[in-house]
C-alpha cells in the first residue's frame, strides 16, 4: 500500500525523509477525490483547513465510504509499518543530535491523541505505564488563506509524517518551510520552545507539495516547521494527510553524545 524504497534524505536541520512516490498514482486520486467530495469535517483550523480526524465519528464514517482510505489508514495503522519507517531513521541517522530513550515500544491500534476543541483521548487501561505508541492522522483539505507559523508538533510524538495528494504550483504557496535555530543548539530539550519567534530562526528547506510525496520527520525538540501562506488560485485546494506515530506520553529526547 505504501512504497517505503528509494528514500531520499534532503537538507534539513533535523532527521527528515522524502519518498516521491509513497502511494500509487491510482490510490492517491481516489483518495484526493474523497476528500474534497467530502461535505461534513471535524473541525476548521489554522485559517483554512478542513480536518477528518482519527477517533471521530466522521472518521469511521469516512473510511467506512472510501476503500482507499480505508486500506491506506490500515497500512499505516500498523507495528510493521511502524517498525519499518523507525529503521530507516536509525539506520541513516546513527549521529543525529536527538535521541529517544523509551525502551520496549509496544504499539496499539486502537490508542489516539487529542486534537483542538475535541476530547478524542483513547487509551487502554492494561497498558498504563507502558510505552504504548499509536497512529494519529487526519484527512485535510485547505482553502485560500491556509498557513502555519513555525513550530514544533506535540511532546507526545516520535514521527510525524504528511502524505500530499495533489502538486500544488508554487505560485499558489502552501510551502512546507524547514527551519533551523539561528544560535547554535543546546543539550537541554526543555530549552526549545514549541512556537519560538521567527527572528530566532533560519529557513534552510522547502517542500512544495508534490503529489504521491511522502515525507517523514522526527518530531525532535528542534524540528521546526512551517508552511507558507496557500493562495488558492483558480479554485486549487491542497489536499494531503498529516499524521505520526505518537507515545501515550511525552517522549523523553536527549541530547547524542556521539553527535558530529
Amino acid at each position: 500500500m505504501i512504497n517505503l524504497k528509494k528514500a531520499k534524505y534532503p537538507k534539513s536541520s533535523f532527521p527528515l525523509i522524502k519518498i516521491d512516490d509513497l502511494i500509487s498514482n491510482k490510490l492517491c486520486d481516489n483518495l484526493k477525490i474523497a476528500i474534497e467530495k467530502q461535505k461534513n469535517f471535524d473541525d476548521l483550523v489554522m485559517n483554512g483547513r478542513n480536518r477528518i480526524n482519527k477517533g471521530s465519528f466522521t472518521f469511521k464514517k469516512f473510511l467506512s465510504n472510501s476503500k482507499s482510505a480505508n486500506k491506506l489508514y490500515y497500512s499505516l495503522n500498523s507495528q510493521t509499518t511502524f517498525m519499518k519507517i523507525l529503521k530507516i531513521f536509525d539506520k541513516n541517522f546513527r549521529n543525529k543530535f536527538w535521541e529517544y530513550k523509551q525502551k520496549n515500544l509496544k504499539f496499539s491500534k486502537i490508542n489516539y491523541g487529542n486534537q483542538k476543541g475535541r476530547a478524542l483521548t483513547k487509551q487502554n487501561k492494561k497498558n498504563k505505564g507502558k510505552n504504548i505508541v499509536n497512529l494519529d492522522m487526519d484527512f485535510s483539505l485547505s482553502k485560500n488563506g491556509y498557513f502555519r507559523e513555525p513550530h514544533r508538533d506535540r511532546s507526545t510524538r516520535i514521527i510525524n509524517f504528511l502524505i500530499y495528494l495533489n502538486s500544488i504550483p508554487k505560485k499558489n504557496g502552501g510551502t512546507l518551510e524547514i527551519f533551523k535555530t539561528k544560535k547554535k543548539l543546546v543539550k537541554n530539550s526543555v530549552l526549545y520552545p514549541r512556537f519560538p519567534k521567527k527572528n530566532s530562526l533560519k529557513k534552510i528547506n522547502n517542500f512544495q507539495p508534490k503529489k504521491k510525496q511522502g515525507l517523514f520527520f522526527l518530531s525532535s525538540p528542534d524540528s521546526y516547521h512551517g508552511v507558507s501562506k496557500f493562495i488558492s488560485k483558480n479554485k486549487v485546494k491542497r489536499v494531503f494527510i498529516y499524521g505520526s506515530f505518537s507515545l501515550n506520553k511525552t517522549v523523553k529526547w536527549f541530547y547524542n553524545p556521539l553527535h558530529g
